[in-house]
């Protein structure tokens, strides 16, 4: 039996695409290791509800760092499960399509990490021919941008991940220009917990951080006043203490990375044909990746830049469907076969 699949393997969500079902996985890119066996006891959701509440036997690992495998023989596992998952314990295919996204300032050496784990993750038994696309492209397609060998129209897409962002102004298919930068969602979760450390001198775990930049956190002046309650350590007593923080207090502790991203995107603005800069004008700029969804993140890119900005519809999984059309689509892959790949 055959099998057309797509993975965004990224750094803080892995997402699974299969031809003729659609997503079928969706779940952190983290694994619970024990450290007196070194093996794993967690994997996905069960090992990010463990982030904070472990013993210190057990470690929570990222197996994927800035877009790039950091630990070959979690990732692989982490594959394996996922996969497994995905398709039914004990699925067996004949022949494997699979498309893989990456970014774009991956090395070689990177590359063919990402492959032998996929390949790895299928078993020996397995044909399978995994091939790699550039994120910012499939993001593009993902989130419904014109994608066409002869479409000269420029569009330009901002892919805010976990711990990457990338810029791209995409024309016939074709990356014509583009910068990342290493700053994403994370890097906002870090920050939440660095300013009620500093500010209010309570400790909070990651999880917490983030469930607070969802609910109150924002990098530009809405005029609507969000707060959260928070729970932690008190750092003077030791015992357990609460605050309450609002959604003004954490912009300028967002202030350097959302600057950061915006600057990546001027970069790239900077020294366009005067053609695709009128495009961009014109069609605006796209922003997807769950990073995108920072509230707001678009009023401070249309500010700073002065072009419209939009967020895509599905933005967290925008490089897992533009994967997913890209198995479904003939035209699309033969562009495929125009950029990054590999067999």
């Amino acid at each position: 039996m055959a099998l057309d699949i797509g993975i965004d393997l990224g750094t803080s969500n892995t997402t699974v695409f299969v031809k003729g079902k659609g997503i079928v996985l969706s779940e952190p890119t983290c694994v619970a290791v024990n450290l007196n066996s070194g093996k794993p006891v967690a994997v996905g959701t069960a090992a990010e509800r463990l982030i904070g509440r472990t013993p210190e036997s057990i470690q929570i690992v990222r197996p994927v760092r800035g877009g790039a495998i950091a630990d070959f023989e979690i990732a692989e596992f982490l594959l394996k499960y996922f996969l497994s998952k995905s398709l039914g314990l004990g699925a067996r295919f004949g022949n494997v399509k699979m498309l893989l996204s990456v970014h774009t300032d991956v090395t070689e050496v990177e590359q063919l990490a990402v492959l032998e784990a996929a390949k790895s993750a299928f078993g020996k038994t397995t044909r399978i021919k995994p091939r790699l696309i550039e994120s910012p492209l499939v993001a593009a397609i993902g989130a419904g941008l014109p994608f066409t060998e002869d479409g000269a129209e420029g569009s330009m897409i901002i892919d805010v991940g976990g711990g990457t962002t990338e810029v791209a102004v995409i024309s016939m298919g074709s990356i014509i220009a583009g910068d990342s930068v290493k700053v994403g969602g994370e890097n906002f979760d870090v920050q939440t917990s660095g300013f009620i450390k500093n500010e209010h001198n309570l400790l909070i775990g990651e999880k917490t951080a983030e469930t607070v930049k969802i609910k109150t956190g924002t990098v530009f002046p809405k005029g609507e006043e969000k707060y959260s309650d928070i729970s932690g350590r008190d750092m003077l007593s030791g015992l357990p203490g609460n605050v309450r923080i609002s959604s003004s207090e954490l912009i300028d502790a967002y202030k350097d990375s959302a600057i950061q991203i915006i600057d990546c995107a001027k970069r790239v603005l900077d020294g366009l044909p005067p053609e695709i800069s009128a495009d961009i004008i014109r069609n605006g700029i796209t922003m997807c990746g769950g990073g995108s969804l920072l509230s707001g993140l678009t009023e401070f890119m249309r500010t700073e830049t002065n072009v419209p900005v939009r967020v895509a519809e599905g933005a967290q999984y925008c490089v897992a469907e533009g994967l997913g059309r890209c198995l479904r689509d003939p035209a699309l892959r033969r562009l495929i076969n125009t950029n990054r790949n590999s067999g």
